[in-house]
């Protein structure tokens, strides 16, 4: 989560963090975020793998894209590695993106991607997952309290997961009191099986760095 630490900000100054929340998060609000619960106990090993996105607010850099998918894997400095690969709804041409990770504090993880237009950590928290079926993913940053901006999105194991699997995503968004009117579905048809499956690597006996 961005935090701001300096007294002073000039209006400019404040225009550029705002321009950065809302670009990292696209459903905007004033105020400080909502307090949000997350995993307890939260297996970070268990969580690693592939997963496809079923549904989202609306967020800048996945515009026109579809076959979505996020696949974690352990590096071997114990940070976690995170690929996102999406296909071009018009074109059909694949793109992707690195990315790092790391453990703020159990199911709260702070994502990082080098190439991004803004190099810096963005929130990820997992409010629920059984780790098999499904997984609903948070972020919110804010700006002193006085603006935020939040994402939300439920990932699942299966491109096409059945409606059960939806519904027990859906009962965890209803449970943390986040909105599910923000949802949009992400198209995951006519995707193909060219996307090869990350594992969730080689070196489980390194351990997470948080």
């Amino acid at each position: 989560m961005i935090t701001i630490g300096t007294p002073r900000w000039s209006t400019i100054g404040i225009s550029f963090v705002a321009l950065i929340l809302c670009v990292q998060a696209q459903v905007p609000g004033f105020g400080q975020c909502p307090k949000v619960p997350v995993v307890e106990h939260f297996d970070t090993y268990a969580y690693l793998g592939r997963w496809y996105e079923q549904e989202k607010y609306p967020f800048f850099f996945e515009l026109g894209g579809k076959c979505i998918t996020a696949d974690y894997s352990l590096n071997p400095d114990g940070t976690i590695g995170v690929l996102n690969t999406q296909k071009n709804s018009l074109t059909g041409n694949e793109n992707s993106i690195t990315g790092s990770a790391r453990i703020v504090q159990s199911a709260k993880l702070a994502v990082k991607f080098p190439s991004a237009p803004f190099n810096v950590e963005a929130p990820y928290w997992v409010v629920g997952t059984d780790y098999k079926s499904y997984a609903v993913v948070y972020a919110c940053s804010d700006l002193r309290g006085l603006i935020s901006a939040k994402v939300a999105w439920i990932l699942t194991r299966k491109r096409h997961p059945d409606i059960e699997t939806m519904k027990k995503a859906y009962a965890v968004l209803d449970s943390a009191k986040i909105s599910r009117a923000y949802l949009t579905r992400t198209d995951q048809k006519n995707c193909g099986d060219d996307l090869k499956k990350v594992t969730k690597g080689i070196f489980k006996t390194t351990s997470i760095k948080g």
